[in-house]
């Protein structure tokens, strides 16, 4: 249930589907499908760090929203009383619109773009033949990678510090 990545062709000023290293097998999934044009590697970096900018201040709206249907209520307002809903009469539960893990399934989502494995797996091809592709834009791989790679650096949704976890254990 990823978003998926739309930059804006420099060249045609429409927006497109990125589908990261291949569209299909003899094809990169950078280009434009309105002109097949390529946008630059800052180009479409910046936007790809602009659309991961959104995803994260979506995250940070800290919308909550009631689970019962009937309610739907929703706020930005924490509840006191732990997940119950802030109408009185409600029995539903307030739950985060767009919860941490989701976004890190969205930031790992472009990361995914950017594999090889991934794109011959999602072609029902060789790696070879992807590794070609990505071969004829390294700058525009290298530069998108390392703009994901930032984000998941920071992100702490990948550890798990099992020293503090365990720490009853010890003696």
């Amino acid at each position: 249930n990823a978003r998926q990545f739309t930059p804006m062709c420099s060249a045609c000023k429409a927006q497109y589907v990125c589908e990261g290293i291949a569209r299909s097998e003899a094809e990169s999934g950078l280009l434009c499908t309105h002109c097949n044009h390529l946008p630059s590697p800052a180009s479409l970096a910046t936007q790809l760090a602009v659309q991961i900018r959104k995803h994260i201040r979506e995250y940070y709206a800290f919308a909550v929203v009631c689970d019962e249907p009937a309610c739907g209520l929703t706020s930005r307002l924490l509840p006191v009383s732990g997940s119950k809903c802030l109408r009185s009469q409600c029995a539903g539960k307030m739950q985060q619109v767009y919860p941490d893990k989701l976004l890190y399934h969205q930031i790992q989502y472009f990361a995914a773009l950017l594999a090889v494995d991934r794109s011959a797996t999602r072609l029902e091809t060789t790696s070879a033949q992807i590794l070609t592709l990505r071969d004829r834009h390294p700058e525009h791989i290298m530069r998108l990678s390392a703009v994901v790679d930032s984000y998941l650096a920071v992100s702490a949704r990948k550890f798990v510090n099992l020293s503090s976890l365990f720490s009853f254990c010890h003696t």
